[in-house]
């Protein structure tokens, strides 16, 4: 780079205040004070249920109970509401119903999951997929130590006993084994078929890259997968799972999901006061933008793919949930790293700081009726990682 374009990469306020020894003395007060959280909430509940209303890890029961139905051989049952709802009810009396909008690939995952007690199986889940999520960031940017773990979306994920860990896992592992292990990447996203809505366009991305022998790897993986299903569980649990699908777009238009956790374009429409009408053609519009300029930035530097395709996923996907955001960790390390080697532009400090809090403001703003700000951070992130692709 010359010293006039380093001279552009640097003007207007620095930030140098914000020293990498700062930002890490400030990650792990963050660190503290979410373990710090935690422990209260966890301390605080009775039977599950958390001091400010909200049931401790009430996603994880959904998922509990279905492995449960499903090593009785009920698996078909996951999807019938009045049975998925009395095995939650018999962990947690009082809880709500945590519903189980997943793909039979995901209930094959899950299977497992049962085998151990309740709070033992979530300890064991939270565990592995801490430890995928820590791996794949740390692989991408080795500074980040425990930085990535003070990330407000990680305690969201253990709050609620969520997958959005293992789903920034298995984004980052086929991310980082692209080049070099194909099929391995493509055995990584093709586990994504149990979130298929998050894995809709990673085929778009590895055409876009000619990633060929990935994009073998991840349908070969994905029907194994589906097959398996079959195998385990017979046709009648796809049946349900298609017969439940119109309840999920009812969830999606309806805010059936408290609204604190909703992170999509199209949730934010609808928060602002558009209609739902409204809210799809945002949506198309942005996500079919943020598509075009993925493929276009692809086919120009291939390796911005690791920051594209999950800013590019989150943008395109309308059912998007807080605990989701785990996907930003991978961007916003890789723009680090990218910031440490050239230098940082001006505005690119206060972004990323933004970027890391966005899924504690988005509960405060929603708190107050306002909403959630996971979209604006999105396109911030794409904006900076478009800039670094064609500077660099």
């Amino acid at each position: 780079m010359t010293a006039m374009a380093r001279a552009r990469h640097q003007s207007g306020p620095r930030w140098d205040w914000l020293s990498g020894r700062r930002a890490r003395a400030y990650t792990r007060i963050v660190l503290g004070a979410t373990l710090a959280v935690a422990v209260l909430r966890i301390g605080m509940s009775v039977a599950g249920t958390g001091p400010l209303g909200f049931e401790l890890s009430s996603d994880y029961l959904s998922f509990w109970a279905a492995s449960h139905l499903a090593l009785a051989g009920h698996a078909v049952d996951v999807y019938d509401v009045a049975k998925h709802w009395a095995v939650q009810r018999a962990i947690v009396p009082d809880t709500g119903y945590s519903a189980f909008l997943y793909p039979p690939v995901w209930l094959l995952l899950c299977l497992p999951m049962a085998l151990l007690p309740f709070w033992w199986s979530l300890a064991v889940f939270l565990a592995a997929t801490g430890a995928g999520y820590w791996w794949a960031i740390r692989r991408l940017l080795p500074a980040a130590g425990l930085a990535c773990l003070a990330y407000p979306a990680v305690a969201m994920n253990a709050v609620y006993g969520q997958n959005g860990l293992l789903t920034t896992a298995l984004f980052g592992g086929g991310l980082l084994a692209l080049e070099r292990r194909p099929f391995l990447s493509g055995i990584c996203f093709g586990f994504l078929a149990y979130k298929p809505h998050l894995a809709a366009i990673v085929p778009v991305a590895l055409i876009a890259g000619r990633h060929w022998r990935t994009l073998a790897a991840m349908a070969a993986t994905a029907v194994a997968l589906i097959a398996a299903t079959l195998v385990l569980f017979g046709t009648s649990v796809w049946h349900g799972f298609f017969a439940e699908a119109p309840f999920a777009r009812t969830v999606l238009e309806h805010g059936l999901v408290t609204d604190v956790g909703w992170e999509s374009v199209f949730r934010g429409v609808v928060q602002l006061g558009g209609s739902v009408a409204m809210a799809y053609v945002v949506q198309g519009i942005v996500g079919a933008l943020a598509l075009l300029a993925m493929v276009v930035t692809i086919r120009r530097r291939p390796d911005a793919i690791t920051p594209l395709l999950p800013l590019t996923t989150m943008l395109v996907s309308p059912f998007l949930l807080s605990y989701d955001l785990a996907l930003l960790a991978l961007p916003m390390a890789w723009l680090l790293r990218e910031g440490l080697r050239r230098g940082f532009w001006g505005w690119e400090k206060p972004v990323l700081c933004v970027a890391f809090l966005t899924p504690v403001a988005s509960i405060i703003t929603s708190a107050g009726n306002l909403p959630v700000l996971g979209p604006a951070a999105m396109l911030a992130l794409l904006a900076l990682t478009m800039r670094a692709a064609q500077t660099d």
